[in-house]
Order: structure tokens, then C-alpha cells, then sequence
């Protein structure tokens, strides 16, 4: 009985170190079709259709070999924390860089922050053929324009942005962009149908409570962009544009969570980008702090 144990001992203590699972989720654009033949101005300057997204990568190696999966790996054991890990792995698996990252623009560098947070840690016995080994889940969300170099490396065989179609049943089918793959949750590698659930629920809520929207947005934006953002991640949330910016936006005698944009001048800044009527352009307030309470304020 000793030497067996001893042996299970050795398997286990062969893992490279604690696992992690990225979730990387984004607010991806319908793509307008090329084969219109009659060009409608009107429409093409209407705002997109939007959907929620996430990224999967295919396994190169054993085990679950061929598998669609979340992408993630071991931490460097003594050397690496946990966050560390899941900035590398998702360097190496998909070629997005969760630190902050610095775009040039029509109006100069703008820096974009990759929100990434832990979110849970699983284990069940069975979760890994490879032995009893736990996972340390994060949830990541991404604007659409750092996703345009995603590409497999790593243990990754293939990556890919999946829509994300729920169920009558809440649950989720994940699609690939051109339709060929439908993934539910027992298709996925491990546990991460589970796993993909549970931050399903968890953006919705982060979304709801905190302003980490702000990171799915260009840094000037209308209130139609932030209306579409916060109905895809919550498809129960659909107040009216109107009542949804009614009190969100910072007047002289009330604080809010945006602010107009000014131009140099104090002119309101506006956006004809998707609409024939200029739309004014508004921005989060960064000292802007929510707080959240169960209790009446008096």
C-alpha cells in the first residue's frame, strides 16, 4: 500500500505547477455582407449588430488532444504568480497581451488596459486524467480591435473568436465565426463548459456593478455604443437609449458616472460615424467611483 501511494504521490507532483484558465470575452461586430450590389448610405451608416464573443483554442497535445478549450497552462513553479502565469499563457496561446497596451491613432497613442481578474478555483477529482489537479479560472475582457492578431502558439494548435449563442435553457452553444463549428458545453476540454457558464454570469454582473464596460470602448463613445455593449453581455438589461443616459451623464448639479467631451474650444464633441444626426461623444469620469449598497440611503 506504501509503494502505491508513493507512486501516486510521484504522478501528482509531475504537474508543472498550479494551473490557470483565461476566459477572454469580447464585443464582437456583425461583419455587413460584401455581395450588396445596391448600396443603401442609410444603412451603412447605421450603428452594427453586436455579439458577445470569446476566445477557444484547439489542444496540440494530450490530454483531451483535438479538443476546443479555454486557453490557459502551469505556473513557473518559485518563479511565477498566478496573474504572471495568466498574462504569459495568454501571450503564448493567443498572442494577446494583457498589459497594457499602447495603440496609434488618428489623434495620437491611446493606451488600452485588458481588464483581466481572478474569478474561481475548481477542482474535482475527475476534472483531469493527469490526476487530482485544480484550475484557477480568470475572466478577461477585451476590445475587439486588440483581438485583430489573435493566433494559436503554445500548446495551441488553432485559436479562434467564438460567438456566444444562449439557450432557451440558459445554457450556450459557442459558434465559430463562419458557422462550421457549434460547440455546447460538453464538447469543450475538462470542465471549461462549467467554467464558461460561470463567467457568463460573472461578466454580467461585473457589467452591472462596476465600470468595466469601459474597457469593450473606444475611449469617446456614444451613449448608442454603451447601450449595445451592456445589452449584449446582459440580453435582460434593454432600457431605451433615452432613459438608459438619463442618469448616467454628469450635469452642475449632479455628479454621473460619463461626461461630454469637449473639444479645445468647449464645444460638445459629436460622432456622425453611424447616424446622419451627429451624435455627441461622452467618456467615463475616471474619479467616478459607484457604490453599491442592499440598504436604502437616507
Amino acid at each position: 500500500m506504501a509503494a502505491k501511494s508513493n507512486k501516486q504521490k510521484k504522478a501528482f507532483l509531475k504537474l508543472e505547477g498550479l494551473p490557470v484558465d483565461m476566459c477572454v470575452f469580447t464585443v464582437a461586430t456583425e461583419q455587413r455582407s460584401a455581395t450588396t450590389t445596391s448600396v443603401d448610405r442609410r444603412s451603412l451608416r447605421s450603428y452594427p449588430n453586436r455579439y458577445l464573443a470569446l476566445v477557444l483554442v484547439q489542444r496540440l497535445q494530450k490530454p483531451e488532444k483535438g479538443k476546443w478549450s479555454l486557453p490557459g497552462g502551469f505556473t513557473k513553479l518559485r518563479t511565477e504568480t498566478l496573474d504572471e502565469a495568466a498574462r504569459r499563457e495568454l501571450k503564448e496561446e493567443t498572442n494577446l497581451d494583457a498589459t497594457t497596451t499602447t495603440e496609434s491613432g488618428p489623434e495620437g497613442s491611446l493606451s488600452r488596459t485588458i481588464h483581466l481578474e481572478q474569478m474561481k478555483t475548481y477542482y474535482t477529482f475527475e476534472r483531469d486524467e493527469r490526476g487530482p489537479t485544480p484550475t484557477v479560472a480568470y475572466v478577461a475582457l477585451v476590445e475587439e480591435a486588440l483581438l485583430a492578431n489573435l493566433h494559436a502558439g503554445g500548446d495551441a494548435r488553432d485559436a479562434q473568436l467564438f460567438r456566444i449563442r444562449r439557450t432557451q435553457d440558459e445554457d450556450f452553444v459557442c459558434e465559430s465565426q463562419d458557422g462550421s463549428v457549434a460547440l455546447t458545453r460538453t464538447d469543450l476540454a475538462f470542465d471549461h463548459g462549467e467554467i464558461i457558464s460561470d463567467a457568463l454570469r460573472f461578466v454580467e454582473s461585473k457589467v452591472m456593478t462596476t465600470t468595466v464596460a469601459k474597457t469593450l470602448l473606444p475611449e469617446e463613445f456614444t451613449i448608442t455604443q454603451l447601450h449595445q455593449v451592456i445589452s449584449v453581455i446582459v440580453p435582460s438589461y434593454a432600457p431605451t437609449t433615452t432613459n438608459f443616459a438619463r442618469d448616467l451623464v454628469k450635469t452642475k448639479s449632479r455628479d454621473g458616472l460619463l461626461e461630454e467631451v469637449l473639444d479645445e474650444n468647449g464645444t460638445p464633441k459629436t460622432s456622425s460615424d453611424y447616424s446622419a444626426r451627429p451624435a455627441k461623444l461622452y467618456r467615463f469620469q475616471p474619479e467616478f467611483e459607484p457604490r453599491l449598497s442592499i440598504y436604502p440611503r437616507f
